[in-house]
């Protein structure tokens, strides 16, 4: 599943709310352990087994989760494509009855996580939407180019772009000015390709970022074609040669990509804080940030992408529930938890902090507003 795709799921999955039993939201780490197997058979045994016995023997909410049990088991077991996926995002409630939603990513996930609340829980998955935005990675000289479409730690799709092949001599009488001329309007018209496939790339796939690599000429001559707003979203240029393998090429730019996002994130938080000071279009701390949450003004949250360490007013939030097989996760993740959802609730964008510490003077966390009150 694309970043594309699971937007709409993250949309749809946070207007679930007021179900009428436990709602599951669960995390499979599906790449095994050191010795190749799986681990996740063992972690479900023990993570419903924990909230069951919060219910009585005869309640009707230890039968759903005994049903939401049961209905996992069966995806796992005979609907999931395990070799193509290397985690799980699985929210359910009442069997699948009220809500059923699976979700395989080419991504990792650090272990195993399960939530029973009223609620899904979407911070993990809302994260990954971050993390492994889709982009765009082009490797390119004067007579190829081969452009990926990468979303979810992966490549999605491909396109590979030739020039006419010209030779290093002249034929049939040309003067060799005649000839350069001839090769320039070939490569001229080659770069105008494919800077049309890369503009109709961004439109189609909701490209968040360009990583361009190749040769110094042929780029410098691209990016003269590229319309500024596309130019304006490539973040690195490369030297990858036009041959590289697809994998050496995905695991480069997802490494700059990656990069890129952690370099931003201190340009975004001092936008945060000068907006603030300046009483603009911006407020911080939880108790801030959940009042321009309920009333629909947060354009973008700004939190961190591993809470722990957080100074929070906790009574600013609705706290969901502990997650089973983590007990080292605090209070603190539950409060992001809690805005990140209703960021996706009302529209609103979310924006994950690297490091914790750059939001230390926002009390942990942001938002950047649509408009004062």
């Amino acid at each position: 599943m694309t970043i594309a795709t699971l937007d709409p799921v993250l949309d749809r999955l946070a207007r679930f709310t007021h179900a009428p039993m436990p709602v599951v939201s669960l995390y499979l780490d599906l790449s095994g352990n050191a010795q190749g197997r799986q681990t996740h058979e063992a972690f479900l045994d023990e993570a419903f087994a924990e909230p069951s016995a919060t219910y009585a023997s005869d309640s009707t909410f230890r039968d759903a989760l005994a049903r939401d049990a049961a209905r996992i088991r069966q995806y796992l077991a005979s609907e999931l494509d395990a070799s193509a996926a290397r985690s799980l995002a699985l929210f359910t409630c009442n069997g699948g009855e009220e809500l059923f939603e699976a979700i395989p990513l080419d991504l990792p996930l650090e272990g195993h996580l399960l939530y029973v609340d009223d609620e899904p829980h979407l911070f993990p998955l809302a994260r990954a939407a971050e993390q492994y935005a889709t982009y765009a990675a082009l490797v390119v000289n004067t007579n190829a180019a081969r452009l990926f479409v990468c979303a979810t730690g992966a490549v999605q799709h491909s396109e590979t772009i030739e020039n006419v092949k010209t030779k290093s001599v002249a034929a049939g009488g040309w003067s060799q000015a005649r000839y350069q001329r001839h090769v320039e309007d070939l490569h001229l018209k080659h770069m105008k390709e494919v800077a049309e496939a890369v503009e109709r790339t961004v439109r189609v796939e909701g490209v968040r970022a360009i990583i361009l690599s190749g040769e110094a000429q042929a780029i410098a001559l691209l990016r003269k074609q590229l319309h500024d707003t596309v130019d304006a979203l490539v973040i690195d240029v490369m030297r990858l040669d036009v041959t590289a393998r697809e994998h050496d090429i995905l695991a480069a730019t997802l490494a700059a990509f990656r990069r890129n996002d952690e370099e931003t994130d201190r340009e975004v938080v001092e936008a945060l804080l000068d907006a603030y000071r300046s009483r603009g279009l911006a407020t911080v701390g939880p108790t801030g940030v959940r009042a321009a949450l309920d009333r629909g003004q947060v354009d973008t949250l700004v939190v961190p992408a591993a809470p722990g360490t957080l100074a929070t007013d906790h009574a600013s939030a609705t706290l969901p529930a502990t997650p089973s097989g983590d007990a080292s996760r605090r209070l603190d993740e539950a409060l992001v938890e809690a805005l990140v959802t209703e960021a996706r609730r009302t529209g609103a964008g979310v924006r994950f902090i690297e490091d914790a510490a750059l939001l230390e003077h926002a009390s942990g966390v942001g938002a950047f507003l649509r408009y004062r009150v």
